[in-house]
């Protein structure tokens, strides 16, 4: 395998490490099918994100040549155990890193242009400042809600009500205090363990819909939110924790979860557009959220939600492999690994 050059970077805590050199052979005629190649052949994945290199709390984003005219760049998503169609965070990292190191030209005070994630086109509104970006905001794909308040059966606490919404990718959304928790770092493991049952139970009582991504038939992630409450400023404001396969907490807000959150806000007529949401992690990271707009589809409403939050570049690695490496695709151990949820 040649060189990786790497830039290390965090949005609101969360890692978004993102690849801008590599010979790495790709195929698919979309972003999104070349997405399911590296999901599915599994090499460069197992390279980065495996020990000795990665770990499970490791994200790497593959900048490609983009498909769709209107964007400056592509990238491809890489979760521990998945490639979603979309994350709020990694854009944040992305879109902050080819600014700063001028992969894409900035203009200050305000950089605007395109991504193009694997699940379509994102909108970037970039704050620049003495050649450093303050912060980024996404306008991230049409969002929506699923099932609305559904009951499941969730091992060891009986009978649950859940929604699920997609916001970039799909999510099961329910009260952390439906199972004893509260979104505090000391509940962390906790949240982990109660999500694999959720994600059992939601994936097997509800499944999941997605009208284009037919692939997406399942629930990747569990959200557990806390109620809305408004600061000293009338903005409504709310903690979030979401689990990401196999078994660790964002450390950010999510975006997507985020996105998904207001997608379901919408429908329960708890924000109206336009209306700012500040949405915050385990660890107290925020974003600023937003319904940019909305629109029906085949009878469902959709909302464009917006997100806004900062990123930091951390450092710069290069990743090669010698000829003699006994683990060229590394190892998973479940001390630090869990088990695979589904």
């Amino acid at each position: 395998m040649q060189n990786i050059k790497i830039y290390n970077a965090h949005c609101c805590g969360e890692i978004g490490d993102v690849i801008v050199e590599s010979s790495v052979n790709l195929q698919g005629e979309t972003i999104l099918e070349q997405s399911q190649y590296l999901l599915e052949n599994k090499k460069l994945r197992n390279f980065l994100l495996n020990e000795p290199r990665g770990g499970v709390f490791k994200h790497f984003n593959l900048i490609v040549s983009p498909k769709n005219k209107k964007a400056l760049a592509g990238f491809i998503i890489m979760e521990p155990e998945d490639n979603p169609p979309m994350s709020g965070s990694n854009s944040i990292c992305v879109a902050t890193v080819l600014l700063e190191k001028n992969l894409i030209p900035m203009q200050e005070p305000i950089t605007e242009f395109f991504l193009e994630a694997p699940g379509g086109l994102v909108k970037v509104k970039a704050e620049c400042l003495d050649k450093k970006v303050k912060s980024i905001k996404i306008e991230n794909l049409p969002s929506y809600v699923d099932k609305l308040e559904e009951n499941i059966e969730v091992e060891e606490f009986g009978s649950v009500t859940v929604s699920t919404a997609f916001g970039g990718d799909s999510f099961v959304i329910c009260n952390a205090s439906d199972f004893n928790l509260s979104i505090h770092p000391s509940y962390a493991k906790d949240f982990v363990n109660v999500s694999s049952k959720i994600l059992i139970a939601a994936n097997d009582q509800l499944g999941f819909f997605h009208p284009k991504l037919k692939k997406l038939n399942y629930i990747s992630f569990c959200q557990f939110v806390e109620p809305l409450t408004s600061n000293n400023k009338g903005i409504k404001e709310a903690k979030n924790t979401v689990c990401i396969r196999p078994g660790k907490l964002d450390r950010s807000p999510c975006g997507t979860g985020s996105s998904a959150r207001l997608a379901l806000m919408k429908e329960k007529k708890e924000i109206d557009i336009n209306e700012s949401f500040i949405s915050k992690s385990i660890i107290g990271s925020e974003f600023i959220c937003r319904i940019e707009n909305e629109f029906m589809e085949n009878n469902t409403n959709y909302i464009i939600p917006s997100i806004r939050g900062s990123a930091f570049i951390t450092g710069q690695q290069e990743l090669y492999v010698s000829g003699d490496d006994p683990f060229p695709e590394g190892y998973k151990l479940n001390d630090t690994w869990p088990q695979k949820i589904l």
